[in-house]
C-alpha cells in the first residue's frame, strides 16, 4: 500500500512516480470495469508531477485513433470556480490567507 500523505518527512511534496520534489501537482486515477482482467481495480497516483500528468496525456494522444484529441476529454475546473477577475475581487485579508496557504509572504 502506498502512503497517502502528500508530504515527505522533510515536509516537501514528492511525486509518487518519480519521487522528485514537486510544486505543481497532478492526480491520476485509472478505473477498470467489470469483465476486465483488472476486474474492478482502481489505481490512484496522487500526487504526481505536472510533467508525469502531461506525459500520460501525450501517451493517450499518441495511441489514440485518428482524430482523437485528449483535450476533448478535459474539463476546465478553474473556469468553473473562478472568473478571470477573481483575485481582484478578494479582500486584502482573503488575499493574505491564500498567500499564506500557498507559502507566499503576505502584503
Amino acid at each position: 500500500m502506498v502512503e497517502d500523505s502528500f508530504t515527505s518527512p522533510d515536509n516537501t511534496t514528492k511525486c509518487k512516480v518519480t519521487n522528485k520534489t514537486i510544486i505543481d501537482d497532478c492526480h491520476i486515477t485509472i478505473e477498470f470495469g467489470y469483465g476486465s482482467d483488472k476486474d474492478m481495480m482502481t489505481y490512484t497516483f496522487s500526487p504526481v508531477s505536472d510533467a508525469v500528468g502531461k506525459l500520460m496525456l501525450a501517451t493517450l494522444q499518441t495511441i489514440g485513433k485518428d482524430g482523437l484529441d485528449v483535450e476533448d476529454f478535459g474539463r476546465d475546473t478553474m473556469a468553473e470556480c473562478f472568473d478571470e477577475n477573481w483575485w481582484d475581487k478578494l479582500s486584502s485579508e482573503e488575499k493574505n490567507k491564500y498567500k499564506k496557504d500557498w507559502g507566499i509572504d503576505g502584503d
